[in-house]
């Protein structure tokens, strides 16, 4: 028989600290010709393990958990250079059932015989032991396709990011299904496993049941011995069935495992010892050039003074405190610095560290150039250019960029190094900055005390003296290491700067008093608030100011902050009992009292909680009953003292990476301000005179469009172009023969966005006056999320009152005129910013809106539908007074709306519009007629057709609506059940004997059919249109479906991915996909009509006569 080649691929990520690799490979490597890896950044000696095991390895620079799919098309691409016959996939956690090997050529010989392009597998789910797997809540139903046919232009679907995608090639159509070889996987079989699962899938964005709970809860826990001749030869542990868990104990568990599964993988340390200036420029150098994601960075003060001491502690920098003894310090100083180094690699809590100076100043991608020049073999330094106060060292470049962090020329030495750098290595170096996996540092023994006189044995070293002959200990650590087989090399393209004796040259200053940097109030946990007050430095409680005050009680707090305690950073409030006591500090909010089990739930806490930066709780219970948010669980045990300075100390060092993150995402972008205007110079002025008094801390342009007439707009432009760096632009061509011709500002919109070049752009009218810094606050969010719509606080001038007094006044305003102004939709795009891509995503404002208003409304829909979503900001804005059309606050407006306001309810859905067609140009007239409706519901007649043909003598609809389709199948069928979660559905269905409401979830209506089963002829799925919840409900109800009855499932063919958007069609498709890879039992055809329906027979013949 033709022996077939498999290769096996697999993506690791510190598979060896899980326990995973070694059975992995011992299992599966003799099964196949070779096995292909992709190492996803492992730290835990992965990576080196397997360079003893396959030379096929791809190494990521950074773990990259969601790109799995792009990961396995590289998986792919390195398999295909070995022309295999076929590839097989299985993850780390896995192996086959035992002959697997006789039963892979077997399947390999099938497929080339029946032309199949692969085999699905059963997954057998190993649960919390080595021999029980796991049967309920969709863990037996896991059949994957394995084993791989290679033919020409296989390829995955373009990779996308996101977890639980497709994971088989998309060329892979017709497949089988294995009896005789099944995977055992292990990545449940532990409570550690387990746990890492649910926290890695909860830090990525996973809710729900099906999508992360079910990983941990045992309520409904069954479970079936594995065979034993299932399981391979070594691999056998006959063990006690686990006993099922209450949710409360998994939790326990899972967060016993917490620090383990967050633990930094790489400690950058620092020695410090007397200079506050320079801690704070290196600090500061390094969260400016550094990606801090899986890393920990901390200062050894090494014998240091108080100002240091005081400085770390009120300002929560991580940092330990070593102290030589008084020996020690009198020798030779270096001594106590090799000393201070092994100390911090003890304390380190990475597989990897990099060792640096105070002294030293950073380029952009220093450290990843380090971790890529890492081979498991060696220890890497960067180059560095140094000031010429001392000699340099091998590969050294002396050049004066500025002796100390005062004269220190950064701009200058970022552009040098970009020059200097290369994509080289090279034996030997200098030796700081220094990457180095603990394990080796450890096992060469360190640095030694001191430099090693030279003759003597650097394993039993005597430590020399000032003006001896001696190898500096740096030498020393090089050599041990390479007796072991690691070789000191130098990345060329990570270049660092060395100011040379920085620290050591520096003078002594005296402790500057520390400023107040936390603030407490905690209300009746006022024993609490005591002792955080004793544990955490540089805070101050508030309760005992503020006991009095009754009315107004954040307002009163913020200003007492703000002239008592200007510098607070963050705020550790009570839960419960206030309200956010400032919304521009960061806030801890403490949660003790578990109000939801107590069924009397507070309006006050849950603001608070959705308001707060982050939550901590001393009860796991507690936690659980608020189970849609994220809790710190700090018990009031002995160590919680030290655990809340360990949570303040991690807050600091967030809030200066977000920082840092936010000044880099500035720089890198341009805001594009685009005001548009039609005859309304005078508050025109006054919106360029607000937004010309702010500090915008971004590149950015302002662009007028005048839509008007050529009158007095461009000379008010002119007093602010400088200023405001402004462009003006006349669109208001179709006026200039002495008609004023109106239209809706959307033209004008589309024609400044197309002038402008931001990346991000502010939309609004010439009308708003600016009352704070709105550019600054309304622009961050969407720097991290495109989609995003940044909105203020808005007021509506109706009267005239703020417009008058700010002409009176030069442009100050009254706030108790501001409070009494009408409040402004902001939801609309009076002021708002967003990201150029969406813009040009829906293809702006539309185009064919002629007629008057609704072209606002219309884009703001088809954002929110091509999935922006609106982030609430502090930026404060008012409408200025301008008369108003009668009716325009009526509802619906007035008699001249009705044309776009047609167009508007005719286009719902249709998210990209100007389509074939030139938009955002300056034209003399834009006019056009309005299409006809779209109709998007024609499912709704084909159904009502196929049910008066079938007769349907049980009809069952998942999610009614306003029960439109509904009532319309009355006629066709004997009985009707309508399953929606909302009272209102039922309130909408036509009342019968024939039909029944369901008010609750479709899985709660399911559980109903498991006690009292129905025979379903028709059942329409058109509830949740999630992938998930789709498949949930078409497994769940599949049972009770009648032979040859029909599964109508709605929305599964979007026009577009727009249309994939959750308030659309969601992605019901995929759903799709995943049934169509097992058809034994039932027969899918989709109409390819957007939104789609797919229709679903059960059956297991052809013929429903010849089926009883």
């Amino acid at each position: 028989m033709k022996k077939y080649k498999i290769v096996c691929i697999c993506q690791i990520y510190n598979e060896l600290r899980k326990g995973n690799l070694e059975r992995f490979v011992t299992y599966v490597k003799p099964l196949v010709e070779a096995l292909v890896v992709y190492d996803d950044g492992s730290t835990d000696g992965s990576y080196e393990y397997m360079l003893k095991q396959t030379p096929y390895i791809l190494r990521a620079k950074k773990n990259d958990f969601v790109n799995e799919q792009s990961h396995k098309q590289l998986l792919l691409q390195e398999a295909l250079k070995l022309n295999p016959d076929f590839i097989l996939w299985l993850d780390a956690d896995e192996v086959l059932t035992a002959n697997a090997e006789h039963c892979l050529q077997q399947w390999c010989k099938a497929c080339e015989e029946r032309q199949l392009d692969g085999v699905c597998f059963h997954e057998l789910n190993l649960w919390r032991s080595h021999s029980w797997r796991r049967l309920d809540s969709l863990f037996d139903l896991g059949w994957f396709c394995r084993l791989w046919r290679v033919v020409p232009g296989i390829r995955f679907n373009e990779p996308k990011p996101g977890l639980h995608q497709k994971p088989h090639p998309v060329t892979i159509q017709r497949m089988a299904w294995a009896e005789d070889i099944q995977v055992l996987h292990y990545g449940f079989a532990s409570q550690q496993s387990l746990a890492h699962k649910y926290l890695v899938y909860k830090a990525h964005g996973q809710r729900g049941y099906d999508m992360l709970d079910r990983l941990i809860s045992e309520e409904t826990l069954t479970l079936a011995k594995v065979p034993r001749d299932l399981v391979p030869e070594g691999l056998w542990v006959d063990d006690e069935a686990p006993q099922p868990l209450k949710f409360l104990e998994s939790l326990a568990y899972v967060e016993q495992y917490r620090e383990e599964v967050f633990k930094p993988k790489f400690s950058i340390v620092c020695l410090v010892y007397k200079s506050v200036p320079w801690l704070n420029f290196v600090y500061e150098q390094v969260f400016k050039y550094t990606d801090m994601t899986d890393k920990e960075f901390f200062f050894v003060a090494n014998d240091a003074n108080d100002a240091v001491l005081s400085h770390l502690r009120d300002n929560y920098i991580p940092h330990y405190i070593y102290t030589n003894t008084p020996e020690q310090q009198a020798e030779w100083y270096v001594n106590n610095v090799y000393r201070a180094y092994n100390f911090a690699a003890d304390k380190a809590q990475g597989d990897f560290i990099v060792f640096i100076n105070s002294d030293m100043a950073f380029t952009p991608g220093w450290f990843e150039h380090l971790w890529q020049a890492y081979n498991g073999t060696n220890c890497v330094v960067s180059r560095l250019v140094e000031s010429g106060k001392l000699p340099s060292g091998q590969y050294g470049v002396e050049k004066n960029f500025g002796r100390d962090y005062k004269t220190y020329q950064e701009k200058q030495f970022q552009q040098y190094a970009s020059e200097l750098a290369e994509a080289k290595i090279a034996d030997g170096g200098l030796f700081m900055p220094l990457l180095i996996r603990k394990e080796h540092f450890r096992k060469a023994g360190g640095y030694p005390e001191g430099q090693v006189l030279l003759g003597t044995n650097l394993y039993r070293p005597v430590i020399a003296k000032r003006g001896e002959a001696c190898l500096s200990g740096d030498t020393v650590l090089m050599v041990k290491l390479k007796a072991i087989g690691i070789k000191h090399q130098t990345a060329f393209n990570s270049i660092v700067y060395h100011f040379q004796w920085g620290e050591l040259d520096s003078p002594e200053v005296p402790p500057i008093p520390g400023q107040i940097k936390v603030a407490l109030n905690m209300g009746s946990a006022q024993g609490i608030e005591d002792s955080l007050l004793t544990a955490l430095p540089a805070s101050v409680g508030l309760a005992t100011p503020l006991t009095d005050i009754q009315d107004n009680y954040a307002i009163q707090a913020q200003n007492y902050l703000e002239k008592h305690y200007p510098d607070v950073e963050v705020i550790i409030q009570n839960a419960t009992h206030m309200p956010i006591l400032d919304p521009n500090r960061y806030t801890i909010a403490f949660l003790q009292d578990d109000l939801r089990s107590a069924a009397i739930a507070s309006d006050q806490q849950e603001v608070n909680l959705r308001q707060a930066s982050k939550l901590v709780t001393n009860s796991l219970q507690t936690a659980l009953s608020y189970a849609e948010y994220d809790f710190t669980v700090i018990p009031e045990t002995p160590d919680a003292a030290e655990k809340w300075h360990q949570l303040m100390t991690t807050v600091f060092q967030e809030r200066r990476i977000a920082e840092q993150s936010r000044r880099r995402k500035m720089a890198r972008h341009k805001v594009s301000i685009i005001m548009t205007t039609f005859q309304r110079v005078h508050l025109l002025r006054w919106g360029l005179w607000s937004l010309a008094r702010q500090t915008i801390p971004f590149d950015f342009e302002v662009i007028v469009v005048n839509d008007g007439l050529q009158d007095e707009t461009e000379e008010v432009c002119n007093e602010f172009k400088e200023k405001l760096n402004l462009k003006y632009v006349f669109t208001g061509h179709r006026n200039l023969n002495g008609k004023r011709v109106w239209r809706v500002p959307g033209f004008a919109m589309n024609i400044g966005v197309k002038q402008s070049s931001g990346d991000i752009l502010v939309i609004g009218c010439a009308e708003m006056f600016h009352n704070n810094d709105t550019i600054a606050k309304l622009v961050p969010p969407i720097l991290n999320n495109p989609k995003l719509l940044g909105i203020p606080l808005g007021k509506d001038d109706r009267s005239g009152a703020f417009l008058s007094y700010v002409s009176d006044n030069n442009g100050s305003a009254d706030p108790n005129i501001y409070d009494k102004c009408a409040n402004l939709n902001v939801k609309l795009p009076f002021l708002m910013a967003l990201h150029r891509s969406q813009y040009f995503e829906i293809g702006g404002y539309d185009e064919d809106f002629v007629g008057m208003a609704y072209d606002d409304n219309d884009f703001i829909q088809r954002l929110l539908s091509n999935g922006c979503k609106y982030c609430q900001t502090t930026a404060s804005t008012v409408h200025l007074y301008h008369p108003r059309t009668d009716g325009y606050y009526a509802n619906g407006g007035p008699p001249e709306w009705e044309y776009n306001k047609k167009l508007y309810l005719s286009r719902i859905g249709q998210i990209v519009r100007n389509e074939g067609r030139e938009w955002g140009v300056i034209k003399f007239a834009q006019f056009k007629g309005a299409e006809k409706l779209i109709k998007l519901n024609w499912h709704e007649d084909f159904i009502v057709n196929l049910a008066g043909l079938i007769q349907p003598k049980v009809y069952v609809e998942l999610g009614l609506y306003r029960c439109y389709l509904f009532n319309r199948i009355i006629p066709f069928a004997e009985q009707l059940i309508g399953v929606d979660i909302s009272a209102e559905s039922g309130q909408a269905m036509q009342q019968s004997s024939k039909t029944r409401f369901f008010k609750g979830t479709t899985q709660d209506f399911a559980r109903e059919l498991a006690v009292r089963p129905l025979q379903i002829d028709m059942l329409f799925i058109d509830a949740d249109h999630s992938q998930e919840a789709v498949l949930q409900d078409f497994l769940t109800f599949f049972p009770f479906v009648a032979p040859h009855g029909l599964i109508l499932l709605h929305d599964t063919h979007p026009r577009d991915e727009a249309m994939m958007d959750p308030n659309w069609c969601g992605t019901a498709c995929q759903a799709i996909e995943i049934l169509s890879q097992d058809t034994r039992s039932y027969e899918l055809m989709t109409i390819p009509v957007p939104p789609g329906l797919t229709i679903c027979r059960k059956r297991q013949v052809q013929l429903s006569w010849q089926e009883k």
